[in-house]
């Protein structure tokens, strides 16, 4: 056989191109992904959905801490710097001021203007509010936006009050406080619930009435108890601001992590 015939027989063979692997290959497997507690919150009944998760009440207590210190550093200033100034004698003149327009019944309509804001008074409402935004809106989050709005409030408050320590105007005090003058507590609060309370209805109603009278309740009531504080010589002006300032942070505040906690859904979104 010629060197031609045995390279003819060579090309006959067929070669396989690929060799059979002796171990199987692998079967893909479907790992699912995380599901996000958001979207586990969907398939509870809505009174098992809590307004905020871990990560949200963490957020809180960090921002807690930073508005706090600012305050307290805001009323160190305000001590130290301000009140010796030209502009902190003239904020101490408004309070004379107030103090020169006293009369009976002026005092009578102070003392119950600044009771809008009392504590007795907010406990009591949000007793009433609590079951009522439960039935009518089919989730915790209307009355948490409250209900913490004004514990976080109250704790920044009465911790940099005491820490601070401003002393109340030089005018007889028509009321009784355990804290001191900066910020104004009753004003804050008075801003959490009553701007809070209009912006639950801004959430859950497109009623053109409904949101005119809880939008004058909320411009009103602070106005009559912040003139009230003011003309009860319990507070500064800048006082009054600073309890302003306070409330309407802490609504932000709530309202930012509330949001977060439904995966970024606004809280018109009727869902709980």
């Amino acid at each position: 056989m010629s060197q031609t015939d045995l390279d003819r027989d060579d090309a006959s063979i067929d070669v396989p191109s690929t060799v059979p692997s002796a171990v199987p290959s692998a079967v893909p497997i479907d790992v699912p992904s995380a599901v996000p507690i958001e979207a586990m919150d969907h398939q509870k009944p809505f009174w098992k959905v809590p307004p905020l998760h871990k990560p949200q009440v963490k957020s809180l207590a960090v921002m807690w801490a930073v508005l706090t210190a600012a305050y307290v550093l805001i009323g160190l200033a305000i001590v130290h710097l301000w009140e010796p100034s030209g502009a902190g004698r003239a904020d101490a003149r408004v309070s004379q001021w107030f103090d020169d327009q006293r009369t009976d019944q002026r005092n009578n309509l102070a003392t119950h203007g600044s009771a809008f804001s009392n504590t007795e008074t907010k406990i009591a409402l949000l007793i009433v509010l609590c079951p009522l935004m439960l039935w009518m809106y089919r989730r915790w989050h209307d009355w948490a936006f409250l209900a913490i709005g004004l514990v976080f409030e109250v704790t920044v408050f009465f911790t940099s009050s005491k820490i601070v320590r401003r002393e109340r105007p030089h005018v007889e005090q028509l009321d009784t406080a355990p804290t001191f003058s900066w910020p104004s507590g009753h004003i804050a609060a008075c801003v959490v619930f009553y701007v809070g309370l209009a912006t639950v209805v801004f959430w859950n109603t497109k009623s053109r009435l409904a949101r005119v009278v809880f939008a004058t309740i909320a411009v009103v009531v602070p106005l009559v108890v912040i003139t009230s504080r003011l003309y009860l010589g319990m507070h500064y002006v800048t006082d009054a601001v600073g309890g302003v300032v306070l409330g309407i942070v802490t609504l932000l505040i709530v309202r930012h992590q509330l949001i977060a906690a439904r995966g970024g859904r606004p809280m018109s979104d009727p869902r709980p």
